[in-house]
């Protein structure tokens, strides 16, 4: 826990002005708190018992004066901490986002929860924290008003005050015990907001198909079962957070009864003035309040710490692709790349095995083979989403690793099947290509992917949304944004990873034309299980079960009568009964 706390303290000590301040206006309000129980005490002694006249004339101004103090105080004390609490939890988000668009792809594919449990700690958890941080300001100024008011019970009655301190270590007793318990069931209620994140996004996320295959129950059913969990552990937090109160209060009442059978005591006996202990008893009855905030501060902080060490798994998750200490710029005249040895693994589970092969410069080289035999996985690791479990890729003998990574990924251009698209305009989803170059050259790479025509009739031309992941325009649009986005990035490596696989005729002509454009000049790496987009390629490697098996052009791989062929016989007769390998 000290070490959560540490990690919170390292986000908060850059605000340490604001902090100080925060903390002053704490003490003014903490002072004025405790003075209204000590004027009370000359009120009622000196003005209404001795008849001072002394008094008289000023105690009655004094308290709208404490008051005027003490409202402004906690106005500016509570506006700073709720604005510092806003400002360190937008800080903390901004970390995460860093943090999680670094992390490589083997971290965000075997995420417990997925997608939709980020979303929930970067979500839901932060709210949680900033509320924690908020709360934690209560240890600093509730504590400062107990102690004046102990100390004001002290003067008026040191005797009765040291008995009723007994009692605080059984109150304190209940708290830690309160707050294992706390700690516990609140992790429990976070996973389950995790995986009631996830259920959300996937149902958003899946719609089309949800109402296609008629999943909406089903997806009813598995919301109501995530739903039920979380009520259950949500339940068990809010009986310990609200369990704690009537306890305490139940403690402070039987305090209190003992002050007023002492107090009546006294009194008749001749012993203390009724203005001394009904002082005595105001500061009593004023330190249940910051008793209680603390006490509800601590319950907080369970749960912030919960959060804490959630929110610092990711932050301080090393699964990442590490850069070279002295990374090498990426070689303007570079002559080949070179996969040597290279193995790839999902822990006991092989994707690649042995891969061996050099592609030159300018080569267009097609990747085929059924699915999962290893062909994303090989151009993945050639931007270094991961990198090979054994083995080296190459750029001229200089490993990917030596590379800086932002130098060796603006090397490669992307166009996959499942185009992604900012919610934005066109204009800047092409540019994103590369934000630093100059946005004129937009419309003549949207020219040259044959996507000029249909931007000029939207709406707004360049400056058209596209919508969320960009259902505003079709697939083939689509894709052809995603070109243009390539062109103008104008990289010497192109991936094209399925481009127009799920494009209808019409639209892979258009989308096609665009592609001409692209790789005329560049290194192209083409995964396609539709082989009538590979004939034209240098190179073909066939790979199954994570080997390349054949490799070589398309004429020459037919006559080979292996793998290759059984492909080509399949896919352009749709026969099974193909002529297998002599």
């Amino acid at each position: 826990m000290l070490k959560t706390l540490a990690r919170i303290w390292r986000l908060v000590r850059p605000h340490m002005g604001k902090v100080v301040l925060i903390s002053a206006l704490g003490i003014v309000v903490a002072g004025c708190t405790a003075l209204l129980p000590y004027l009370a005490s000359l009120f009622f002694k000196e003005v209404l018992e001795n008849r001072n006249p002394g008094y008289a004339k000023w105690i009655p101004y004094a308290f709208p004066a404490v008051y005027a103090v003490l409202g402004l105080a906690r106005y500016f004390h509570f506006t700073g901490v709720r604005y510092l609490s806003e400002v360190v939890a937008a800080e903390l988000r901004k970390r995460l986002l860093d943090k999680l668009t670094r992390l490589n792809l083997t971290f965000h594919n075997q995420f417990r929860a997925g997608s939709g449990g980020m979303m929930s700690r970067f979500l839901n958890d932060t709210t949680v924290f900033q509320e924690g941080i908020y709360f934690a300001v209560d240890f600093i100024r509730e504590p400062l008003i107990a102690l004046a008011l102990i100390g004001q019970m002290l003067w008026l009655d040191w005797k009765l005050s040291l008995a009723a301190l007994v009692c605080l270590p059984f109150i304190g007793g209940a708290l830690r015990k309160v707050g294992k318990s706390l700690k516990k069931y609140g992790y429990l209620n976070r996973e389950a907001m995790d995986d009631l994140t996830a259920t959300v996004k996937e149902s958003l996320d899946g719609v089309r198909v949800i109402q296609s295959f008629n999943l909406e129950d089903e997806m009813s059913r598995r919301f109501g079962s995530n739903l039920g969990e979380y009520l259950r552990t949500r339940r068990k937090v809010i009986n310990r957070e609200e369990g704690v109160s009537p306890m305490n209060e139940f403690i402070v009442s039987l305090i209190f009864m003992g002050f007023a059978i002492y107090a009546i005591n006294e009194v008749f006996g001749g012993r203390s003035s009724a203005g001394e202990l009904t002082s005595f008893l105001l500061a009593a009855g004023l330190i249940q309040m910051p008793l209680k905030k603390i006490q509800n501060a601590h319950i907080r902080l369970q749960q912030t710490v919960v959060v804490a060490e959630r929110l610092w798994q990711l932050l301080e998750s090393d699964s990442f692709v590490p850069q070279a200490a002295e990374p090498r710029p990426f070689p303007a005249d570079w002559k080949r790349i070179r996969f040597k040895g290279v193995s790839f693994d999902y822990g006991s589970e092989p994707v690649l095995q042995d891969v061996d092969v050099t592609i030159n410069r300018g080569e267009t080289v097609a990747l085929v083979g059924e699915s999962g035999s290893g062909k994303s996985t090989i151009v993945n690791m050639l931007e270094r989403f991961f990198d090979p479990t054994q083995g080296q890729i190459l750029i001229d003998d200089v490993p990917l690793a030596e590379f800086d990574l932002v130098d060796l990924r603006r090397n490669i251009a992307l166009v996959t099947q499942d185009v992604f698209l900012f919610r934005d305009s066109i204009e800047r989803n092409i540019q994103a290509g590369d934000l630093s170059k100059d946005p004129a050259g937009v419309a003549p790479a949207a020219k040259l992917a044959n996507a000029h025509g249909f931007i000029e009739r939207t709406a707004q031309g360049y400056r058209s949304p596209v919508g969320d992941r960009g259902n505003f325009l079709s697939g083939g649009e689509k894709q052809r944004i995603s070109i243009a986005r390539a062109i103008f990035k104008d990289a010497p490596i192109l991936i094209l990873d399925e481009a127009t696989s799920a494009l209808d005729s019409v639209s892979e002509l258009e989308v096609q034309k665009g592609l001409n454009h692209l790789i005329q000049g560049r290194t192209v790496f083409v995964i396609a299980h539709r082989l009538s987009t590979v004939f034209s390629a240098n190179r073909i490697l066939v790979l199954k079960k994570g080997r390349i098996i054949e490799q070589g052009t398309h004429n020459s791989l037919l006559e080979r009568r292996g793998e290759y062929f059984n492909f080509f016989q399949l896919q352009m007769t749709g026969s099974a009964d193909v002529v297998q390998r002599n």
